[in-house]
């Protein structure tokens, strides 16, 4: 997957410079909610319940999206270069898993309304999952957490200045992924 982005990106990047082409290169930044639930579970005399939690985090990533041809649909791959460690209780958690290498592949339907672009787009996310941190050996974990991506927006015609802004709204429903310790 990190060279069929590298791939993308570069072709991205070397179309980029020919005035005749249908490809956007950009920067995001926004703000994500990840929510997590842990399933109940048994660990020799103590149950523990299931519980929910959500973390609220400011992330940055790169775009490079392709036109179709003639047509308002586009091509795009979405990637962030930073990595987290993601713990749903708090900093001090005794629990925590590290995500990175997340991309984003998706197709871009957009629409001209005079004043601006509204858009809508549809694509799969994957993410990389490193070692689990726990207090309890850590015997068998997930490796990958992927999910369906919906989204909507709102992009400005051409600036001044040559460049674009856009607003949007997506939402990821990611798998289950499992990690198994010897305290269950």
């Amino acid at each position: 997957m990190k060279k069929l982005i590298g791939i993308i990106f570069g072709t991205a990047l070397l179309f980029s410079t020919s005035a005749q082409s249908d490809v956007t290169v950009g920067l995001k930044v926004g703000n994500g909610d990840l929510e997590g639930t842990s399933d109940a579970y048994t660990a020799g005399n103590t149950n523990y319940a299931s519980t929910t939690a959500s973390k609220d985090s400011m992330f940055g990533a790169i775009f490079a999206e392709i036109g179709l041809g003639d047509t308002p649909v586009s091509l795009g791959v979405e990637y962030v270069p930073l990595d987290a460690d993601v713990s749903l209780d708090n900093a001090n958690a005794s629990t925590s898993a590290n995500v990175e290498d997340y991309i984003t592949a998706y197709l871009m339907y957009m629409h001209d309304t005079g004043d601006a672009m509204i858009y809508a787009k549809a694509g799969y996310s994957q993410a990389d999952i490193g070692t689990i941190k726990s207090k309890s050996t850590v015997n068998s974990q997930s490796s990958e957490l992927e999910g369906v991506m919906i989204g909507a927006g709102l992009q400005t015609d051409e600036l001044p200045s040559g460049l674009m802004g856009r607003l949007e709204i997506t939402y990821t429903d990611f798998d289950d992924i499992t990690a198994t310790t010897t305290s269950n």
